[in-house]
């Protein structure tokens, strides 16, 4: 039997695999229909627009994982989050220069009718240039 954290941390991999390989249906499949991002230096982002941003950003960069940590997951009930910190080294699939950043994020997950969790709410934002 997998106990709550454990599927948690078993999406939130799913969701940096999708990321990684550029599979756009596959981080789509880990969120909620109502699911809303709030991405650094933008508006909240939900719905199609949200959709829309997701497939734009997976399909123009690669995205390498230079660390991930999850630091805490809590779940109570059909709701559960998830914190942690990553850097990552981003670069144009186009071509261009890769840009390596590091943050904090926290990601909000609902326990589904099937039992799946998946992504309800995300919101992350890079570290100070010196940190």
């Amino acid at each position: 039997m997998t106990t709550a954290e454990d599927a948690v941390l078993s999406v939130i991999a799913q969701e940096r695999e999708a990321v990684e390989s550029g599979d756009s249906d596959m981080y789509l499949a880990v969120l909620t229909d109502d699911a809303i991002f709030m991405p650094p230096n933008t508006l909240p982002k939900t719905g199609a627009e949200l959709r829309t941003w997701l497939k734009g950003f997976v399909g123009a960069f690669r995205v390498e994982w230079l660390s991930y940590v999850s630091s805490e997951v809590v779940q109570s009930a059909d709701l559960a989050y998830h914190a942690f910190t990553y850097a990552w080294r981003v670069t144009p699939r186009a071509g261009g220069e890769p840009t390596v950043s590091a943050g904090k994020g926290i990601h909000l997950l609902q326990l589904q009718g099937d039992g799946s969790w998946k992504i309800a709410r995300e919101i992350w934002n890079a570290n100070p240039a010196s940190a």
